[in-house]
């Protein structure tokens, strides 16, 4: 098990759920104290999010904690202690997560899991003007691999800045909210690259969502010149093969 600290607040917490919607199970085996702390809100999805969130705007949200190590930082990323400097962070063991953050291995392998390749604009345009207008047009509730909607909820820019920019997206009915990063150079990205992660706050599994989410993005890049590769399973085989429904 994890350790959770806040303000006068010392917890043991169980591991973590195989399912995002497992992770509600997660709260009953908390103390009291930790269980208030980490309660589900209850509000209102972000206001560009499909229609059908008003059917769910009095359920409880299960947003999770906002994670305390985003943004770009000195990120040690094998165990060797080879480090990328001004990096977005890395993922851990489960698969819902994508970043190009983590240790690629050489010739014996690596990350293969969750890393990508830095995505490159072509030369002569402002790459955070477009990658924001990308964000922006992006479409709540599109089609994932598994039939239901993708981030219904909607999304919010938090942050917008020269060479940074962060989102949060939100899931239709429960509200779980994933963070999307994305940076201009630095980290693996060299001068002219762009850094991504996006990640899951809750549960192990994602259903595919944040391929889904990043694969529309970058749909809309590569069209504009960009060399930003899909997330497919001979991609990422293993993300695929644990996130997609049997039938």
């Amino acid at each position: 098990s994890s350790t959770v600290t806040g303000p006068s607040l010392l917890v043991s917490v169980p591991p973590v759920p195989t399912s995002r919607r497992d992770a509600l199970s997660a709260f009953a085996a908390l103390p009291l104290a930790a269980a208030l702390a980490l309660a589900p809100a209850s509000s209102s999805a972000f206001d560009n999010g499909m229609p059908e969130m008003a059917k769910f705007k009095d359920k409880p949200k299960q947003k999770g904690p906002k994670p305390s190590d985003i943004g770009l930082k000195n990120r040690v990323v094998n165990s060797d202690g080879d480090v990328l400097e001004g990096a977005v962070k890395t993922c851990g063991q489960a698969p819902n997560c994508f970043t190009t953050t983590g240790d690629r291995g050489g010739d014996v392998g690596g990350d293969t899991d969750h890393l990508l390749d830095a995505w490159q604009p072509p030369q002569g345009v402002d790459p955070m003007a477009q990658l924001k207008a990308a964000v922006e047009a992006y479409t709540p509730g599109h089609t994932g691999s598994d039939g239901r909607p993708v981030d219904g909820g909607g999304f919010k820019i938090v942050s917008s800045e020269p060479k940074y920019l962060y989102i949060q997206f939100e899931s239709l009915r429960q509200g779980y909210i994933d963070d999307v990063e994305f940076a201009l150079g630095g980290g693996a990205a060299g001068a002219t690259g762009v850094q991504v992660r996006s990640s899951s706050r809750l549960g192990y599994l994602d259903f595919g969502v944040n391929a889904s989410r990043l694969n529309e993005i970058s749909a809309k890049l590569r069209a504009q010149g960009w060399k930003a590769p899909e997330i497919t399973a001979k991609t990422h085989p293993d993300y695929f093969a644990q996130n997609t429904p049997r039938r």
